[in-house]
């Protein structure tokens, strides 16, 4: 099967109906489709997969020729020349040098090709809904995407295997009402990659390293575009059956499946920080010099935390966090009135960067002028009120635990400073802070998205006024089973009281 070739990509069009087209019918005819498959991180890796292959291909040369391209079909010999360099490096049957994989090294056994997925339960992998050995067959598209997304999304497959350039970092595109006019707004044209890299030749083309092998050490400097966006760290073999059959992820009959796959440690490193035009990252401090990082998930803190990073534009060397490079040159379009942005990621815990815990997939809508100073500003202040605020909830609830605890210890353990059995108030923070992230995450997206230019004060006391009111009710329902008890209810309303009275002072602050 060849990316640039065959009819590989699922999707389902206004009739709802499923069926697998090329990518040249993706671009050459007026049709609206919507990528189409059982898992939301496979959908995103599919887009990227999509985006990656047209950046490389059909890279406009300036915006103007950017926005024809949004607006416009290719003809299809247009097409073909610009596919035809490329289309041996994107077979994923290669007799030499297939997509994505080495050929000709020993290896103990295959893995099961379910282990392929991220979080599917093989091996390190988590499950998140599956159950192990659900996946036993995947078709080519599947296979080529699955490969995409662990090498290009993924913070590793087993121990002993080299990590992606972006270390399953977040994942900011923007959005569109089709899968065409969505793919060409996350392709930079000629003059954002100038910017971008300034040491590389735009014109340079250099072959992925499952065709020009990789040294042992490569330097992000000297990366180029296509090299980047389809570094393969690791060394794999799909293996094949020799039976047609289902796929078990679309359930599409398939001319060849692929059962699983084979690996082999090898060091393939990145010295240096690589810019993936994907990715938001930021520029921290780290023992006195300076060090570009990619932003992730983690488990537990909401993705809108983040917003100011995932549409910041800052100047070189500065220190913060900064947009995706397609973000950016979004926001440099003057009729870029409103952002809809995709942002989507695996969240794991930093003490454990193999093993995925939860996935991220989600649509942000912001409003008019968030390309603008007031408008950033505003965002600012919004993600700043809300983090204040939890902050204030969890230091009540805090207290009221602490409290809790010590009225539990006897005597006697007090002065040893054991531990009582009950522990389950030293949980009541976290419970709280976690109530709050659910609770607020709708409104806090609701203000982005009715954002104006304006800024817009007895608003945000509207908006204060609302997230005390969501404080309140979850500071008593994480206190409610010690109401009733003599020793803790003077300690609950203190602290009920003491939290009204910080948010009261929090709205009369603005207002002033």
């Amino acid at each position: 099967m060849n990316l640039y070739r065959d009819a590989w990509i699922p999707v389902r069009g206004s009739n709802a109906e499923f069926q697998q087209i090329s990518l040249k019918r993706l671009l050459c005819q007026d049709e609206a489709w919507q990528i189409s498959m059982p898992r939301d991180d496979m959908e995103l890796a599919c887009l990227q997969l999509l985006i990656s292959l047209v950046q490389v291909a059909f890279t406009p040369a300036d915006e103007k020729e950017w926005r024809q391209k949004m607006r416009s079909l290719l003809n299809e010999p247009t097409f073909d020349a610009g596919v035809a360099p490329l289309l041996d490096w994107f077979d994923l049957v290669h007799p030499v040098h297939p997509f994505m994989q080495t050929l000709g090294f020993e290896s103990e056994k295959a893995l099961p090709i379910q282990k392929l997925l991220i979080g599917l339960p093989e091996g390190h992998n988590h499950s998140f809904f599956n159950q192990p050995g659900e996946v036993k067959n995947l078709g080519a598209a599947t296979a080529a995407i699955s490969l995409f997304n662990q090498a290009v999304n993924s913070p590793g497959v087993s121990s002993g295997l080299e990590v992606g350039i972006r270390k399953a970092a977040s994942v900011t595109l923007i959005s569109a009402n089709n899968l065409r006019e969505m793919v060409w707004r996350n392709v930079l044209h000629q003059t954002t990659l100038h910017e971008l890299y300034p040491e590389r030749d735009s014109e340079d083309v250099e072959p992925p390293n499952w065709v020009k092998a990789a040294t042992a050490t490569e330097y992000a400097a000297n990366m180029g575009l296509l090299r980047g966006l389809f570094w393969q760290p690791k060394c794999i073999q799909l293996v094949q059956a020799n039976i047609k059959g289902g796929c078990d992820l679309l359930q599409t009959e398939e001319p060849f499946l692929f059962t699983g796959f084979k690996w082999k440690k090898q060091s393939r490193k990145l010295e240096g920080f690589w810019l993936h035009p994907h990715t938001p990252s930021r520029l921290k401090i780290d023992k006195d010099k300076p060090v570009n990082v990619y932003l992730s998930f983690t488990n537990k803190n909401p993705s809108w935390e983040h917003t100011l990073n995932y549409i910041m534009e800052r100047a070189s060397g500065e220190i913060g966090g900064r947009a995706a490079p397609v973000v950016t040159q979004w926001k440099r379009l003057g009729d870029a009135i409103n952002l809809n942005l995709i942002v989507g990621g695996y969240c794991r815990k930093k003490s454990n960067e193999e093993k995925i815990e939860n996935r991220r997939h989600e649509l942000y809508s912001i409003g008019e002028g968030w390309q603008s100073q007031p408008g950033q500003d505003a965002i600012r202040r919004t993600i700043e009120d809300a983090i204040f605020v939890k902050s204030i909830l969890r230091a009540k609830v805090h207290d009221v635990a602490k409290v809790i605890g010590l009225s539990k210890l006897k005597p006697k353990m007090q002065r040893r400073k054991e531990v009582p059995e009950d522990q389950n108030y030293l949980g009541m923070p976290d419970k709280a802070e976690e109530f709050f992230y659910q609770r607020t995450e709708g409104m806090i997206q609701d203000w982005f998205r009715e954002m104006t230019r304006s800024e817009r004060r007895s608003e945000q006391i509207k908006f204060i006024a609302s997230l005390s009111k969501i404080c309140l009710k979850i500071f008593e329902e994480v206190t409610e089973p010690y109401y009733q008890n003599p020793e803790l209810i003077r300690t609950v309303a203190l602290a009920k009281l003491s939290l009204n009275s910080e948010l009261k002072k929090m709205k009369e602050s603005i207002a002033q």
